[in-house]
C-alpha cells in the first residue's frame, strides 16, 4: 500500500512536469505485483524495473533490518499512508522485499546535476510534492496540498494498520492480530 499511496501523491504533479517538458520515472525493485500495479494506474509516469537493486546500492539508499522495521510500521506516517489507502482505495499489500527503502532524485537535463534528492527513512515517507516541482522551478499550484491530504476523518484501526504491515513482520503461528 505505501508505494501506491506515494505513486498516487507523486502522480498528481504529471500535468505539471509534462507542461514543463520534464520526465517523471519511476523505479521498481521487484517483478512482484508490477502487473497489478499498471492495472491499478497507480503511476503516472515510465516505469522500470530493477530486479538486481543495482540501481538501488549505488545510490545507497538504505535497507531495514527488522529492529528497524518495528517502529517505522508503528510511526504516524505509516498510519497516514495507511490512512489515505484507504480513502483512495488503493488496496495493496507489503509482499515482496518490503525491507528496501528508496528515494527520490530530480535530476537536471542529461543528469548533470542532480536538483533535488529525498531518501527514505521508512517505507511509509516520500518526498514532499511541493519541494519536486520548487526543485524545478514550477511554481507550486495553490490547491497541491489538498489533493494529497490526509483525510482524518478517515478512520485506520490497529487491525488494519497491523494487516497491512504484517508481511514486514515475522510469523509466529502464537500471535494474532486483534
Amino acid at each position: 500500500m505505501f508505494c501506491r499511496v506515494a505513486a498516487k501523491e507523486l502522480s498528481a504533479l504529471a500535468p505539471h512536469l509534462a507542461s514543463a517538458n520534464v520526465r517523471l520515472i519511476g523505479i521498481g525493485l521487484e517483478a512482484l505485483g508490477v502487473e497489478e500495479f499498471i492495472e491499478g494506474k497507480f503511476f503516472d509516469g515510465e516505469l522500470y524495473i530493477d530486479t538486481d537493486k543495482k540501481s538501488f546500492k549505488d545510490l545507497q539508499f538504505k535497507k531495514l533490518g527488522f529492529l528497524n522495521m518495528v517502529p517505522a510500521l508503528i510511526a504516524r506516517v505509516a498510519r497516514d499512508a495507511v490512512r489515505k489507502g484507504k480513502a483512495w482505495k488503493v488496496g495493496g499489500n507489503m509482499k515482496g522485499d518490503a525491507f528496501q527503502n528508496g528515494g527520490l532524485l530530480v535530476v537536471a537535463p542529461k543528469g548533470k546535476k542532480v536538483l533535488f534528492e529525498f531518501r527514505q527513512d521508512n517505507p511509509a515517507d516520500h518526498a514532499d510534492n511541493a519541494d519536486i516541482l520548487k526543485a524545478l522551478g514550477i511554481e507550486v499550484p495553490a490547491d497541491l496540498r489538498a489533493v494529497t491530504a490526509v483525510d482524518e476523518s478517515v478512520k485506520v484501526t490497529d487491525r488494519e494498520c497491523a494487516e497491512a504491515c504484517a508481511p514486514c513482520l515475522p510469523s509466529n503461528s502464537d500471535t494474532k492480530v486483534e
